[in-house]
């Protein structure tokens, strides 16, 4: 059973009662990333995330950890471009315990300058370790290319500069103007009823201001852009795609049909061309990131740099030939696996709350499990069609590639078997 409240300061509170499960899951989501963030705060947000562990008046940081651990539960959080959230997943019985100890993170953590200093080094380890993983890192470059100078198209993490500047006061300000009532939405799933988390989230939270939504500038893109980075790896790692459509555009269930037959399994097309039938790579995929007002989509390969020409070549080809190659059959076929994908979620919890919030975020309300496959059913073909001949259009094509650019010999990066007109560059 879905049910949903506001509360006076703006608090939205969504839960899904399932009785007959033990566990339950519940998310603090604050519509606040790192899209929100000025340039001397780049990286704030997650660091936000992080200095949520380290302390409150009551628990000490080794307290919040060992609360959790002895009752079998798990206590995490993550940091988005336009969302950071703070969850929980416990045994039923374990709601109470782990509900004030997420209302004691979120309200009254201490933020004491000690622990601020040692987590940067902690944060600045984590930086260093995802531009140490090119298969990360190359998303982020692709992002930056895609919205360069614009804070869509930076990491979530931050730079060394800026994580070095952080302190306690530039923090409790931050949170100040973001972390208000009326960009809070709190979503439970699982075997906890809409009364008793309106009742402890609510009271708890009751003093925080409503504050406003703020107005973010238009993201700013740029197409036909691209970069190779130089990097002494063993496989290059090229990122490519274009603009796509906003998270609340309806024609967004015709583009998830339209990813899941490009790159979303191992009957896609991606898998089948580049891997199955010319061994070219390992792994590749598609993907699409959608925003408030913005959004793309993309393909990832992986291969080795021998392989870069045929590789761009086959690319090329494929989305050239995109709306012949997809059929109706494909479509019926992509329905049943996105169908088939959402029903085996729906034996997580927390996919359960994930998907409450996600609901309120982009269609502001509760989207139940039969109306989500519902608009998948009515995505019809002509329609289908229409949207990749306007989205997948490989002259607006940016890229990035990342790997060891010496070991390339025939350097491909555009129409077929003519060099494209893309500069190829040393650097992002």
């Amino acid at each position: 059973m879905y049910q949903r409240t506001v509360l006076p300061n703006g608090i939205r509170i969504i839960t899904e009662y399932i009785p007959y499960i033990r566990s339950v899951t519940l998310g603090a989501w604050f519509e606040v990333g790192s899209r929100h963030e000025t340039q001397h705060e780049w990286g704030i947000s997650h660091f936000i995330e992080h200095m949520m562990f380290k302390g409150t008046r009551n628990y000490s940081a080794r307290d919040i950890a060992e609360v959790m651990d002895k009752r079998g539960g798990y206590l995490n959080a993550f940091t988005g471009k336009e969302q950071t959230c703070y969850y929980f997943k416990v045994l039923d019985e374990h709601y109470g315990t782990a509900s004030e100890l997420l209302q004691q993170m979120l309200l009254y953590s201490l933020f004491s300058p000690a622990d601020v200093a040692k987590e940067k080094n902690v944060v600045l380890e984590e930086l260093r370790m995802y531009e140490d993983s090119p298969e990360e890192l190359v998303h982020d470059l692709f992002a930056n290319i895609l919205w360069p100078e614009d804070p869509l198209g930076r990491n979530i993490i931050g730079s060394h500069e800026t994580i070095s500047g952080f302190t306690p006061e530039m923090i409790r300000e931050y949170m100040k103007k973001h972390y208000t009532g009326d960009r809070l939405v709190i979503a439970s799933a699982g075997n906890i009823s809409h009364k008793q988390v309106v009742d402890t989230f609510g009271a708890a939270f009751d003093f925080l201001p409503q504050g406003s939504m703020p107005q973010l500038a238009k993201a700013n893109h740029r197409s036909q852009q691209g970069c190779f980075q130089d990097k002494d790896i063993e496989q290059v790692h090229l990122c490519l795609g274009g603009p796509a459509l906003c998270r609340h555009d309806q024609r967004r269930y015709a583009l998830s049909l339209l990813d899941t037959m490009i790159g979303g399994g191992v009957s896609s097309l991606l898998f089948q061309e580049l891997r199955e039938e010319r061994g070219l790579v390992y792994n590749t995929y598609s993907f699409t990131s959608l925003f408030d007002d913005a959004g793309a989509y993309g393909v990832y390969a992986g291969f080795g740099p021998q392989n870069w020409a045929q590789v761009w070549d086959v690319l090329y080809k494929l989305f050239q030939g995109i709306p012949k190659l997809i059929t109706p059959e494909m479509l019926e076929r992509a329905k049943g696996q996105m169908k088939g994908s959402l029903v085996l979620s729906l034996e997580s919890t927390s996919n359960r709350m994930t998907r409450l919030v996600k609901g309120e975020m982009d269609e502001g309300g509760i989207t139940t499990t039969e109306e989500t496959m519902s608009h998948i059913d009515q995505v019809k073909y002509e329609d289908l069609m229409e949207l990749a001949r306007l989205v997948y259009n490989p002259q607006n094509w940016s890229w990035v590639g990342l790997g060891p650019r010496n070991l390339i010999k025939e350097e491909r990066y555009g129409r077929g078997d003519v060099e494209g007109d893309i500069p190829l560059t040393e650097t992002v």
